[in-house]
């Protein structure tokens, strides 16, 4: 109800009205109430649209984590030895072989004796560490009491210190006589060849020997013809028969 009484005494909701009409309408221009106006609406509606959970103020950093040390408390820490460089000492030997003149490599020169090859004591002979051995006789009946000799296996071996350089002179025979020594060889074998010191060879020589009789000889004369004049070394014989 509004009070008609002009000499009635306004009330404190009047008073307050008045004021704040003296205020805004009488002693601020138009203009500056109606930029008052305008920021206490914006405040309104940005507190009504703020996202929630948006920061309202502070520095915004990243979290780090922190690294702890190892720390041994009961038990004393050990080292993984899986992870430590391996440390190799390398030690460089000498070691000296020797290589036989007939191919073999061994630890000492003496080693070479035992590739020498095994002959027959009966059939071979040795002279000045130089040995000659008959391994084997090829030979073929011609008619009767006849045949030839075809091939001479042999084996000549130097365990002497100079090389020789062999020959071999060949008489086939039935019985030794002046005659058969005087008569000139039936063949010679010259494989020119050189058999060094602590070596050896093995030869198979092709022939063409006539013999007549049941039961022959052969003999083979190595003669080395490497000095001047050539030196006669050794003979062997073996026996053979039709």
């Amino acid at each position: 109800m509004v009070n008609l009484n002009p000499f009635a005494k306004p009330s404190k909701k009047e008073k307050f009205l008045r004021i704040l009409k003296a205020i805004f309408l009488k002693r601020l221009p138009m203009n500056l109430l109606l930029l008052i106006i305008i920021i206490a609406l914006s405040i309104v509606g940005f507190q009504y649209i703020k996202p929630e959970g948006a920061p309202t103020g502070g520095v915004v950093g990243v979290a780090q984590e922190q690294c702890t040390e190892c720390i041994c408390e009961e038990e004393e820490c050990e080292q993984d030895c899986d992870l430590c460089p391996v440390k190799t000492e390398v030690k460089t030997e000498e070691v000296i072989r020797y290589k036989c003149p007939h191919g073999k490599i061994v630890n000492n020169l003496e080693e070479c004796e035992k590739y020498f090859p095994d002959v027959s004591e009966e059939y071979s002979g040795t002279v000045s560490g130089i040995t000659l051995a008959i391994d084997d006789i090829k030979y073929e009946r011609d008619e009767n009491n006849s045949g030839f000799v075809n091939r001479i296996d042999y084996t000549i071996i130097n365990k002497g210190e100079p090389p020789i350089v062999p020959k071999i002179q060949v008489k086939v025979y039935e019985e030794w006589s002046l005659k058969v020594k005087a008569a000139s060889p039936n063949k010679v074998i010259d494989p020119e060849i050189v058999v060094n010191a602590n070596d050896y060879v093995q030869r198979k020589d092709d022939v063409r020997i006539y013999f007549k009789g049941g039961e022959q000889t052969l003999r083979l004369l190595l003669i080395n013809t490497l000095p001047d004049p050539d030196v006669e070394v050794l003979v062997v014989t073996r026996d053979f028969k039709l």
